[in-house]
């Protein structure tokens, strides 16, 4: 077998970033660990097979899958919360029985009740459980939204469990080449006596304690770089200013440290004629996060008008916008975006899944990627790039939004460097750093072509694969 050292060269792994000055003192990783990463470069008679099935319905071939697979990622739109492994969560709930659940959950954007515990104890099998857990064809973002409410309890409050689901969350950024991560939660709304509805406090200081000690270690083991970016609630807007506190105390809190605070879980706060009680103390935390120099990148133009877009750079400091895909209905929005290079996270999957990708009845059973957002705001020249969002919710990966953006999109390798580069250079991180990033793609366009030195891993990097078969179909 080759070497780390000779794998991760080829495939541009990030050898000189993830050579941080605090790892000097510290032992490799064990060889198991960086054995069953490796392994993920390869491609056996399974993906072949698979890969052969993908060139009848895509524009894809065994390069272009050598390609997303050796490509060191940067990912700047990804949820910890919504990469919680259905699997581990199931049996943690068996071990320890369904109190943790709570009989019905209020849902604040339509005042029901949604029956969490009888439905997960009607589960028969983790097939059953998954399906509850994950989002497809459903095209909403409160159907989504209802997901997390599924399987958010079981961990909400548990700081040894949130500790391994962060650490499994490095595991799973490696196995993909994601060199570079700024991973988004709710501190509040994982800590113990939280819910999306009511007034009540939590202490949310011991999740994030918890949730970076297991960064810290995937960090270690893994050989990649994390980063937090803490999010406000949209219907919580009595955590905002703890969260803005919280960050301020954490932004030098190295390795793993906060750098950006988030609005997510809606829209609605940017109404403030019509929402005043959950615009008035997001924008006053927005405006104090400002003050204090923390970065801001912001949920805006998903599922909503693209004025939120405009709201969130003008009204609340963001340089980053999540989603934003309503931005091409205004072109002079576009203009004005591009013109101040605005980075938008872009999440293929999600924008389908949430709505945020509008379709009539009869797009939706055949789309036609070549008509996303994404690629019109890529054709304009705005600043753009990929992202898996809730990975275990749309049951996806990054490398499958690659995947798609090359075999569905119709976008050439140079469009997916392109948008890497974009990643690095509007990642709340030193120049320096920028610039490692930069080299370590660099040194990946200069040995593109791998050779296939084993042929052994299977052709899925999500938790389950139970669906991922209509990913492909898409």
């Amino acid at each position: 077998m080759a070497t780390i050292a000779t794998i991760f060269s080829f495939c541009g792994a990030a050898l000189a970033f993830t050579a941080l000055e605090r790892r000097k003192s510290s032992s490799r990783p064990s060889a198991s660990i960086l054995e069953e990463v490796e392994d993920n470069y390869y491609l056996s008679d399974e993906d072949l097979v698979q890969i052969s099935e993908l060139k009848e319905k895509w524009e894809y071939d065994e390069e272009l899958e050598r390609f997303i697979r050796c490509l060191p990622k940067v990912e700047l739109h990804v949820h910890l919360d919504g990469s919680f492994d259905p699997s581990l969560l199931l049996d943690h709930l068996r071990e320890t029985g369904y109190s943790c659940l709570p009989v019905n959950t209020h849902l604040p954007w339509d005042n029901s009740n949604f029956p969490v515990r009888k439905l997960v104890q009607g589960c028969r099998s983790k097939r059953d459980f998954h399906s509850l857990c994950t989002c497809r064809g459903k095209y909403s973002l409160y159907e989504m939204l209802k997901c997390f409410e599924v399987f958010s309890p079981i961990a909400r409050g548990n700081l040894e469990l949130l500790e391994i689901l962060a650490y499994d969350f490095c595991k799973r950024q490696a196995q993909q080449n994601v060199v570079y991560t700024e991973v988004r939660y709710s501190p509040h709304l994982l800590a113990s006596g939280a819910s999306l509805a009511g007034k009540h406090k939590v202490d949310a200081d011991p999740v994030v304690t918890a949730i970076t000690s297991g960064l810290r270690k995937g960090e270690e083991d893994y050989g990649i770089k994390v980063n937090q970016i803490l999010s406000c609630i949209n219907w919580r807007p009595d955590w905002a200013d703890d969260v803005v506190r919280i960050a301020y105390e954490r932004r030098h809190d190295t390795p793993c440290a906060v750098v950006a605070v988030d609005i997510a879980a809606g829209e609605e706060h940017f109404n403030k004629e019509e929402f005043p009680h959950l615009h008035d103390p997001h924008y006053r935390a927005m405006k104090k996060a400002k003050d204090l120099n923390l970065n801001v990148t912001m949920h805006a133009g998903e599922v909503a008008s693209s004025s939120n877009i405009r709201f969130a750079v003008e009204e609340y400091g963001a340089s980053r916008i999540g989603h934003g895909y309503h931005v091409v209905n205004d072109p002079n929005l576009m203009d004005e975006m591009k013109k101040h290079q605005v980075h938008f996270e872009v999440c293929p999957t999600s924008s389908v899944e949430t709505g945020g990708w509008v379709l009539d009845t009869n797009q939706k059973e055949s789309k036609n990627w070549k008509e996303h957002p994404s690629v019109l705001m890529m054709q304009n020249g705005m600043n753009v790039g990929f992202n898996s969002d809730d990975p275990a919710v749309f049951d996806t990966s990054l490398s499958w939004q690659l995947r798609i953006a090359l075999g569905k999109m119709g976008l050439v390798k140079d469009r997916i460097l392109q948008s890497t580069r974009n990643s690095i250079d509007s990642a709340f991180i030193t120049m320096d750093e920028k610039q490692s990033l930069h080299d370590t793609v660099s040194m990946f366009e200069k040995n593109e072509h791998v050779p296939e030195l084993l042929r052994k891993h299977s052709f899925q990097d999500r938790v389950s694969g139970y669906s991922q078969k209509r990913m492909e179909e898409c």
